[in-house]
């Protein structure tokens, strides 16, 4: 009995050492857009929603061809940060935080479908002007990218899919 309370005692001071130095606070959504948010005019909305968007100089390249990035499950639209500063010396470079991922607050309505999420991506590439595009989706955004390339292929160039859900 004495040996079994010991070894008790010695699993629950590893598991509360383990969950002590695994917590981490919250952060305050000011110290995050301070961290993140590169410009205020990179929150835009998009049929009700705040959404946090990068797009590489679309008034300095008109011209060129246009690449839409779309982040996996759990990520946020700096998943793309290396891929772009190589990217956009020949794209124009389009990232999105997805609906409650990111800097971008949850879906106006509650609706976090394929669906609705095409209709977002579709009226912002309306509202950037952007006819079509390439579309980069990796876990769920590759999902999300096939998803609206089969639904919607005058819109898109080339779909490219990186572990796609």
């Amino acid at each position: 009995m004495r040996k079994t309370m010991g070894i008790f005692l010695l699993v629950s001071a590893l598991v509360g050492a383990g969950g002590w130095a695994l917590w981490t606070p919250d952060i305050d959504r000011p110290s995050l857009e301070a961290k993140y948010l590169a410009a205020p005019g990179d929150m835009v909305t998009v049929l009700g929603n705040s959404l946090h968007v990068r797009d590489s100089a679309p008034q300095a390249a008109p011209d060129k061809p246009v690449l839409l990035l779309l982040h996996g499950f759990g990520a946020s639209l700096h998943t793309w940060d290396v891929w772009t500063a190589q990217l956009s010396r020949h794209f124009r470079v389009l990232r999105i935080d997805l609906p409650g991922s990111g800097l971008s607050g949850p879906d106006a309505q509650g609706d976090y479908s394929d669906t609705r999420t095409i209709a977002l991506l579709l009226a912002l590439m309306d509202q950037r002007g952007v006819t079509r595009a390439s579309i980069i989706g990796h876990s769920i955004g590759g999902r999300i990218a096939w998803t609206l390339a089969a639904s919607h292929p005058a819109r898109v160039d080339k779909l490219v899919l990186l572990a796609p859900d």
